[in-house]
């Protein structure tokens, strides 16, 4: 358990500048819009007054009930923190949380988001941590300990990570993999921007189109690595077990990888990547009607991601590198649909 909570706590409170209505140290927190959603009406009240008593106005405070209004409010865009209570139900609430991280509610993948839970369940906290949210604080805890829970997200919310099926606060502890080419980045947070002014954190258009575009290119190149990697993997066994069919799990796998790079990818006018993109419904035809898996095919399946993460890392050999695979893919269909003519 001490491990989760690690993974949604990070250390060094903020250094306090106001005082709130218990006298405790902490930010100034009056023209945040702070929305609470709960379900459970026995509870509601408790959480209600321990925010409040954290210096969230009464004016500035939405407290829902009801997924409806949840959805309606997040839809809105009017939240510059949301507390969920999700003792009722959990599996809806995570289902919530990366629905707004990636981008299918609301307007703002980026809000900051606190789960609130009276059952210190280390596979449900476990289940908020990979749906995205910023922290979890098991109840009952202590106006001091949730207003410090709170300056951390404002002084040292956790810089976002994106990966093949994930989008949110980087939960990795220690140093981060040297061979990681696309690291961490820092996204709006509305709390913050309320609670200090600082314009760098305030999610207008301009700070939102910035992150939603580091999210879209870390997207590509997570899912062409992974593309790339499994490619490989699937030439090395196809080679290892001739005429075995390559297991159905990584095979759905590499398809909706393949799938999910066409949608992805744009070519920006580029004659080169429109020729690639057009030759993987080939591969990918390729692929699907083989009667027994071929090494060569995800060697090309390989080769194609290769070229695809040249461009994408802006290589300057990078056209040459993509019609290179171009030339080889058309070469390798054609073989392969004379040999069974």
């Amino acid at each position: 358990m001490q491990k989760l909570l690690n993974q949604i706590s990070v250390p060094n409170v903020a250094k306090p500048h106001s005082v709130n209505a218990l006298g405790i140290e902490g930010h100034d927190l009056t023209d945040v819009d702070f929305t609470l959603y709960n379900e459970a009406t026995q509870t509601r009240g408790i959480l209600t007054e321990s925010f409040r008593n954290i210096g969230f106005r009464p004016l500035k405070t939405s407290i829902l009930g009801t997924p409806d209004k949840l959805r309606s409010a997040v839809v809105g865009g009017e939240i510059d923190f949301l507390v969920m209570e999700a003792d009722e139900n959990p599996d809806n609430m995570c289902d919530f949380v990366r629905d707004i991280r990636h981008g299918r509610i609301g307007a703002n993948p980026y809000l900051v988001v606190t789960i609130v839970t009276w059952r210190p369940d280390g596979r449900m906290i476990q289940d908020f941590i990979e749906a995205g949210t910023d922290d979890v604080v098991v109840m009952p805890a202590s106006t001091r300990f949730t207003s410090g829970r709170v300056d951390q997200l404002i002084d040292h919310r956790r810089e976002f990570v994106v990966t093949t099926k994930y989008i949110g606060p980087d939960r990795r502890s220690g140093k981060r993999n040297p061979n990681d080419e696309l690291g961490t980045f820092k996204v709006p947070n509305g709390l913050r921007f309320k609670a200090t002014g600082d314009e760098t954190a305030k999610p207008n258009s301009a700070h939102m189109k910035h992150a939603n575009d580091l999210v879209a290119t870390h997207r590509l190149r997570r899912v062409t690595l992974r593309l790339e990697q499994l490619a490989a993997q699937a030439e090395r066994f196809t080679a290892a077990h001739p005429g075995t069919p390559l297991p159905n799990t990584p095979l759905e796998e590499l398809l909706t990888l393949v799938d999910e790079i066409e949608n992805r990818t744009g070519d920006e006018g580029r004659v080169d990547v429109s020729e690639l993109i057009a030759s993987m419904g080939d591969i990918r035809q390729a692929i699907l009607t083989s009667e027994s898996a071929n090494p060569d095919v995800f060697a090309l399946l390989k080769v194609y991601a290769q070229a695809l993460l040249a461009v994408q890392r802006g290589d300057k050999k990078a056209s040459e590198f993509v019609l290179r695979a171009v030339r080889k893919a058309k070469q390798v269909v054609e073989e392969r649909g004379q040999s069974r003519d």
